[in-house]
Parts: C-alpha cells; sequence; structure tokens
C-alpha cells in the first residue's frame, strides 16, 4: 500500500490527465450519438411552411392534362366553325349566283317606269316611242322656254328708243354728274329719260326677259338678254305684263313709267335706262337710233 501511495504520489498528474482525456472523449461520444438522435428524429417531423414538391407535381400534371383537353375542345370548335362558315359562303355565292343569272331588269324597269301601272293593251314599243317622244326643254333664269333660237343683236341697226322724252341725266362713267335729290356728285351707268307716269315702256330690241325685281333706286326693273353679250335694263316701272323667261319683240311694251323712287324724286317721273356688254355698261346714247 504504501508503494501505491508513493507511486500515484509521483505519478497522479498524469493519471488524473489521463482520466481526463477518458472522460472527455466518453463525453464527446455520448454528445455525437444524441446529436444523431436529435437529427433522426427531427427528420421524421413535416415542415407545413414548405410546399410538398410531390402535390405540386401532381397539380401539374393534371393542368397539363386539363390544358390538353381544352385545347383538343378548342380545335375540334374552330374545324366545326370553319366548316359552318365554308357552308354559309357557299350557300351565300350560291344566292348571289342565282341573283345574277335570275334577276334581269327590262329597260323600262331601269328608267324607272313601273310597269304594273301601264295598261295591258300598251306595248313595250309603246312605252319607248313615249320616252323618245317627249320635247326637250331650254331653261332660262329658272323658266323653261320650249325650242327657243338663238338671240342676236344687231349693232348697227342700234336700239329703238324704249320711251320718247329728254334724256334729263347723261351716261357719264368717265366724270361726275350732279344728282339734284341727292345733292352729291357721282358717275351715271345709264341714262335718265324724263317722261310722264304711265308712258309705255317699249322693248329697245328682240329679246328674253331674264329677271324681274324690285330695287330700292330704279325701283320695279326688268332686266333683258338680246344676245351676243348685250343686255338691256328697264327701271322706275309699273304694270309690267311679263314673266322672266318671256321673248319679247322689238316695240313690244313691256311696262309703264312709275312714280320715282326717293332718289329720283327732285329729277320728277323718268326711265332708267341702262345697256350692258358682257357685264360692262355702254353708252346708250351710241346705240340708240
Amino acid at each position: 500500500m504504501k508503494k501505491i501511495a508513493e507511486f500515484f504520489k509521483e505519478k497522479g498528474y498524469y493519471v488524473l490527465l489521463f482520466v481526463g482525456i477518458i472522460a472527455i472523449a466518453a463525453v464527446a461520444l455520448i454528445g455525437s450519438n444524441l446529436s444523431s438522435k436529435v437529427e433522426d428524429d427531427n427528420n421524421d417531423f413535416v415542415d407545413l411552411n414548405e410546399p410538398d414538391t410531390n402535390i405540386a407535381a401532381e397539380d401539374d400534371e393534371n393542368l397539363l392534362a386539363d390544358n390538353n383537353d381544352t385545347s383538343d375542345q378548342l380545335a375540334n370548335n374552330d374545324q366545326t366553325s370553319q366548316v359552318s362558315e365554308s357552308t354559309e359562303d357557299g350557300q351565300e355565292v350560291a344566292d348571289n349566283d342565282s341573283l345574277l343569272e335570275f334577276d334581269v331588269f327590262t329597260e323600262e324597269e331601269e328608267q324607272g317606269i313601273d310597269l304594273a301601272e301601264i295598261d295591258e293593251p300598251v306595248q313595250a314599243a309603246d312605252v319607248k316611242k313615249d320616252i323618245k317622244e317627249q320635247p326637250k326643254a331650254v331653261e332660262t333664269a329658272g323658266t323653261t322656254v320650249q325650242n327657243v333660237t338663238p338671240l342676236s343683236f344687231d349693232v348697227e341697226k342700234g336700239l329703238l328708243w324704249p320711251v320718247d322724252g329728254n334724256v334729263i341725266m347723261n351716261y357719264s362713267m368717265d366724270h361726275l354728274t350732279y344728282y339734284a335729290t341727292l345733292m352729291q356728285y357721282k358717275v351715271n351707268p345709264a341714262i335718265v329719260i324724263g317722261a310722264e307716269v304711265g308712258t309705255e315702256v317699249k322693248a329697245a330690241a328682240d329679246g328674253i326677259i331674264t329677271d324681274i325685281y324690285d330695287d330700292p333706286v330704279t325701283g320695279l326693273t326688268v332686266t333683258m338678254d338680246i344676245g351676243d353679250g348685250y343686255s338691256l335694263l328697264y327701271g322706275q316701272l309699273k304694270d309690267v305684263n311679263h314673266k322672266i323667261g318671256d321673248r319679247v319683240a322689238e316695240g313690244e311694251v313691256i311696262g309703264a313709267v312709275d312714280e320715282p323712287t326717293k332718289f329720283y324724286v327732285v329729277e320728277g317721273s323718268n326711265l332708267y335706262f341702262m345697256v350692258k356688254k358682257d357685264d360692262q355698261t355702254v353708252n346708250p346714247m351710241l346705240l340708240l337710233r
């Protein structure tokens, strides 16, 4: 016992060191075994927060299968629609062909003649004859004139005086003329012939009446086309017994002198007479004979 005590006394440090190493190794071994056991236990649990890949895979397979079924159904529908459309188009083409082949219009129907309203004894030839025999008309200023021959004005022959009387205001487009009623100077594109109220006014040449209107300056006014670009204007009239479109012969009465308008009160009753050539005024004194 004494030797053993001396041995432990001399070698006690090493013995304790050896025992400590063994203890540490044992603890480490036990800890390792416990850790492995805990991991195995943890693997046995399912984390509900993590998606199940197996379930997702199954869902994908089901979705693909549904999509395939839907695609097949859509394809079948498209084929059915195409067949239906082609059938309808074929029917429509057939209908159009029937229209082109069988719908024949007569000449009378194209011209708007209702054959149903024509008496049975009347034949198509009679209808065509009536259409061809319709008279042609010429429109002048809104009024229809049948078979009018062209107008021609003979400048050498000149114009007939429309009324008998003195010229109280001369034509003057190159200098000013005094207007007594207005008390001012202006140009005058016509001549003013003094005449009593009621004096007959005659056509100065053959022509066609193109307009009849009221004017604040010249009163009731008549215009005439006498051909070759010439036209006449008669103002301060009343009792005009013609209408627009009437053909008037030279010397034929077209109206009478009226009371003067307020623009010619001082000058007195008169005939306002204007001549134009291609819409430009001309001195009537150069043409009156």
